[in-house]
């Protein structure tokens, strides 16, 4: 995965289901061999099975070991000669196989400090990237108490939660038996149930896509959030993100302190940020790309393929050159266009039915994608994660401006059929 590989790789070894990715990999080296490795539940993420050189779907509880005496068993027949996840899930066990087989990879040190967000904060604290305090939270009286200490208002979450899952904020003491069980109900369908308390950071947020090679941090793209105040789920992304050249100086560079805190060297990393009266916080980071179409929005709107790129470096390629002409070319003004994504949230409970509208939204100006989330029969309403949202719509446009209304018009001329009655059908 760096520059002084002097081979592509001939066998890849896939942890977690990737999409379309792996598509990019076998256009940067022919004749490449992938084996797929990844949970069962992941199975609706690997696309293209006939492509694949083998697929392995293993039970929840198949421990670290047995998945690493199943690639070794691999690898002693048909040499690996490098590991990637796209995706995270899984990131300690890649870790622990890319280290025994003698594969680039991140380090479980690395895997730690950015899945658990207790071990995150306090990593960047000792490196001086971020003074967040945090504390470890298991009952609601250890969280009453770690507010009052923080002081309110106070975010509680899950200490590995994705897909903003089980986050509440408390304003006062009265706000800790909701909190506490909302924040607790977000852990079930994780590895882990612990929960963390941090002071609420007040300010606009935004997302920062960088890659890595060898050490050395990219910034692809900033990317302004909306966000739903009461469920903190997301509803719109715009990128890239106007701001201010001190403020993008700002938010680049402590997100590039972090990733030299956190030791990342290859890869992409997607990081959450608040930019508060006092400074950038980070919210925290992830080991893959962005979802909601970020990457695809990317792409379209500066010319910077962070997806190929990462898949290029994959199998081998130095990408650092090729990343850096694309930033130029953006910089210059040779690519300057703007995407937004808006989503579109159910406005009462009930079974959807239908949707309507999809193609002639897609037919509007600047619009380049519109799809629906949620599936006909599935149960609506509550907006508890980004899973609950009901569909989407991105648009281009020549300024920031022209891009939010066009995505905005576009999933707003969606209509939906929803049923009272669960179990309701079309």
């Amino acid at each position: 995965m760096s520059a002084e590989r002097a081979e592509l790789a001939e066998h890849l070894l896939m942890v977690g289901g990737a999409r379309e990715v792996p598509r990019n990999c076998f256009q940067a080296a022919p004749g490449l061999r992938i084996s797929v490795i990844c949970r069962q539940e992941f199975e609706s993420k690997v696309w293209d099975k006939k492509d694949l050189h083998r697929l392995l779907l293993l039970d929840p509880e198949t421990s670290r070991e047995e998945w690493l005496g199943i690639v070794r068993a691999i690898h002693e027949n048909d040499r690996i000669d490098a590991i990637v996840n796209f995706t995270e899930s899984d990131a300690d066990k890649t870790a622990y196989i890319a280290e025994r087989l003698g594969l680039r990879c991140y380090s479980a040190q690395t895997v730690q400090w950015v899945t658990d967000k207790y071990l995150m904060r306090a990593r960047l604290n000792e490196t001086g990237v971020d003074h967040t305090p945090a504390m470890k939270v298991v009952g609601p009286d250890e969280l009453a108490k770690a507010a009052a200490e923080l002081g309110y208002p106070v975010i509680c979450k899950p200490t590995g939660g994705t897909g903003s899952l089980g986050i509440s904020k408390l304003e006062s003491p009265a706000d800790v038996p909701r909190a506490f069980t909302w924040s607790k109900e977000g852990t079930s369908s994780l590895d882990g149930d612990e929960l963390i308390a941090e002071p609420f950071h007040q300010g606009q947020e935004f997302s920062v896509e960088c890659i890595s090679e060898t050490g050395r941090h990219y910034v692809a793209g900033i990317t302004q959030k909306s966000i739903d105040q009461d469920s903190f789920v997301e509803v719109g992304h715009l990128l890239p993100a106007p701001l201010p050249d001190a403020d993008a100086a700002a938010i680049s560079d402590t997100v590039l302190r972090m990733l030299d805190a956190l030791e990342i060297q290859d890869g992409l990393t997607h990081t959450e940020v608040i930019l508060t009266e006092n400074g950038v916080r980070i919210i925290e980071t992830h080991l893959r790309y962005g979802g909601d179409r970020i990457p695809n929005m990317l792409t379209a709107a500066t010319g910077i393929d962070i997806q190929k790129a990462w898949a290029r470096q994959a199998v081998g390629h130095s990408i650092t050159a090729e990343i850096e002409e694309a930033i130029e070319r953006h910089r210059s003004g040779e690519r300057a266009e703007f995407a937004a994504i808006r989503y579109r949230c159910a406005d009462r409970r009930g079974v959807l039915t239908a949707v309507h509208g999809i193609e002639e939204a897609h037919g509007m100006p600047g619009v380049m994608e519109v799809a629906a989330v949620a599936e006909v029969g599935e149960q609506v309403g509550d907006l508890t994660d980004s899973l609950a949202r009901l569909a989407f719509a991105w648009a281009l446009g020549a300024t920031p401006e022209e891009a939010t209304e066009r995505a905005q018009a576009a999933v707003e001329s969606l209509t939906f059929d929803l049923d009272d009655e669960p179990g309701g059908q079309t």
